[in-house]
């Protein structure tokens, strides 16, 4: 007999680098609390502090619900750092830390680059490509089976982050005044986004850290604005980024062949989903030249409705209930917002 779905209670965790979401629900679709942190990404924090910040913003719900001391059945963890089961393995061990409570009956872990594939599809079967700061991606087939990616940046081959286009864009321009490259906007194009007087001035800003790594992946909307607006240059950066998101869900196809048409591809993030209709265009016509038929899918909710639903579908519930709880957290994600921790 399955436990009453409204004792179980339920967290989805969508850890990134910078932000972190923190829902709380009962196992029969009640939204409890929905909480934003700071950063989780173990890999960027170490174990030990990524321990205290999930025990912190869990214990911080459950005393908004009234539920203090109360055990999860399922903690679900959607983490940008959770790229290999040595990974998953770490974060759990961290969690079942000596002389601390137990904080679930069950915790799961996934990379979080699926938890927006859980949002977008009804099982978590498809494509997820991630282009935001950085890229990522991975492929769910009918089977269970997964295609996942290294997702380390320079040192495994990566483009098409943020970070990557921005460095691309402040390299051309430089170029171009040096008259290395071809003639480019985008030193004029950079200097009115940043406030810069010249390019020179812009570089001695990001070598004695005054101008962050933050604001220099800012600058990639800038690159393709000026690709939309027909400068060559950044229309080559563009189109080097559409060749990886291209060869990232190729990968995913090839190693991990999904049988549904058309095969369901989730785009996250805010570089891949920049509000440019020529470059939307672009992306989508790469895509569908290269994969069979398939339906793109920009990420609109937030991906810690993912991480939810997978603690959901972990839950001890029979179909019919889970599937009611499902359509009940969906409708709630989209009626309230994340208090800040």
């Amino acid at each position: 007999m399955c436990p009453n779905a409204a004792d179980q209670l339920i967290v989805g965790i969508d850890g990134g680098n910078s932000k972190t979401d923190v829902a709380l629900a009962t196992a029969d679709g009640q939204l409890l609390g929905w909480l934003r942190t700071t950063g989780s990404n173990p890999q960027g924090i170490g174990l030990a502090a990524t321990n205290r910040l999930i025990r912190t913003a869990i214990d911080s719900l459950l005393g908004s619900a009234q539920r203090s001391g109360v055990q999860l059945s399922v903690l679900s963890l959607c983490m940008a750092g959770i790229d290999t089961p040595r990974d998953a393995e770490a974060v759990r061990s961290a969690l079942r830390e000596r002389g601390e409570r137990s904080l679930a009956q069950r915790i799961a872990t996934r990379n979080d680059s699926e938890a927006g594939l859980r949002v977008a599809t009804d099982d978590g079967v498809g494509i997820a490509l991630v282009g935001g700061a950085g890229v990522n991606a991975i492929g769910v087939n009918e089977r269970g089976v997964d295609a996942r990616f290294a997702a380390l940046g320079d040192i495994s081959g990566d483009f098409g982050g943020g970070g990557g286009i921005a460095v691309a864009g402040v390299g051309a321009a430089v170029r171009a005044e040096e008259r290395r490259g071809p003639k480019t906007s985008l030193g004029r194009a950079i200097l009115a986004s940043t406030g810069h007087s010249s390019l020179r001035e812009l570089l001695d800003a990001i070598l004695d850290g005054t101008f962050d790594q933050d604001r220099i992946g800012a600058l990639a909307p800038v690159v393709l604005q000026q690709s939309e607006r027909g400068d060559h240059v950044a229309r080559e950066i563009e189109a080097y980024m559409i060749k990886h998101a291209v060869a990232y869900a190729t990968a995913s196809q090839l190693r991990a062949p999904i049988k549904r048409r058309p095969i369901p591809v989730v785009l996250i993030g805010g570089t891949l989903n920049a509000p440019l209709r020529g470059y939307q265009a672009r992306i989508r016509a790469a895509l569908r030249a290269a994969l069979p038929p398939i339906d793109v899918r920009p990420l609109r909710a937030a991906p810690a409705l993912g991480a939810l639903l997978y603690a959901l579908d972990a839950a001890e519930l029979r179909i019919s209930q889970r599937q009611i709880a499902e359509e009940k957290l969906r409708v709630s994600f989209t009626r309230v917002k994340p208090r800040s921790a």
